[in-house]
């Protein structure tokens, strides 16, 4: 299997507007439309966009309660290009150091007791780091985490492809 050499994904992370770069940060509003620019890779076949990069902060206010939030991204997080999750956007996705891992794992976020989206890490060695770099790119105390579900990457494809992806 051939993949795509760490240091692409390191700069595609950094290519859009949350990256280490001239480009200015994008204002509330534009992080609200996703209307900024993001940078853009592959990896096994994946169309990747990457909005925030490892490190950068992102923030934003929660819908039910109003409150502000911000939470440093433990890993590059985007989403994955032409696919369209259970919120309507792409499916998202978290970005490890190990390119050339051969198994992703999809987490079933949960929100207020239901199911809310998914998560697809990729590019982590194994489950256990996966986990920590979801958990860590949240607030202290996050309990979205309903599920964890590891698959091969031909399992992923498909299931982007042909699964429900507005189910856990």
């Amino acid at each position: 299997m051939t993949s795509t050499p760490l240091h692409l994904i390191e700069s595609a992370a950094h290519e859009g507007a949350f990256g280490q770069n001239l480009t200015p940060e994008p204002s509330a509003a534009q992080c609200r439309a996703g209307n900024y620019k993001m940078g853009r890779g592959g990896l096994h076949g994946l169309n990747l966009v990457i909005g925030q990069p490892r490190g950068s902060t992102r923030s934003g206010v929660d819908e039910a309660t109003g409150k502000a939030w911000s939470s440093r991204m433990a890993a590059h997080y985007g989403y994955i290009g032409g696919t369209t999750g259970a919120d309507g956007d792409g499916v998202d996705c978290f970005i490890g150091p190990y390119p050339d891992a051969e198994r992703a794992y999809v987490i079933n976020q949960n929100v207020g007791g239901q199911f809310d989206e998914h998560k697809v890490m990729l590019a982590f060695p194994d489950l256990a780091s996966a986990r920590s770099a979801y958990l860590n790119s949240y607030e202290r105390g996050w309990d979205g985490l309903e599920s964890i579900v590891p698959a091969s990457l031909s399992q992923l494809k498909w299931w982007l492809t042909h699964g429900d992806l507005k189910r856990p």
